[in-house]
């Protein structure tokens, strides 16, 4: 995955996953969103073949890298907890 960032804000942040796709991307949004401090939280994938996907976070307060941090440290929790189960 590479990221790069395309817009910054005090409380937004627009950027571009590379290598990513709606797998990981729908799943950040999911996490993002449960985040009383985020507002948006969404993606776009222009062509699901040659697209660079984009992702746009808008907080109320909050550093919106902080917040995808905090989405991203939730996923690997979960995952961690999904495999101890099998």
């Amino acid at each position: 995955m590479e990221v790069k960032i395309v817009e910054v804000g005090e409380d937004n942040i627009k950027l571009i996953v590379r290598g990513e796709d709606h797998t990981f991307l729908n799943l950040l949004q999911h996490y993002l969103l449960e985040d009383d401090k985020v507002i948006v939280a969404k993606y776009n994938i222009p062509h699901p073949l040659v697209g660079e996907p984009e992702l746009f976070v808008k907080t109320n307060g909050k550093n919106p890298l902080e917040a995808i941090k905090e989405a991203n440290e939730k996923i690997v929790k979960a995952c961690n907890e999904l495999l101890e189960q099998l």
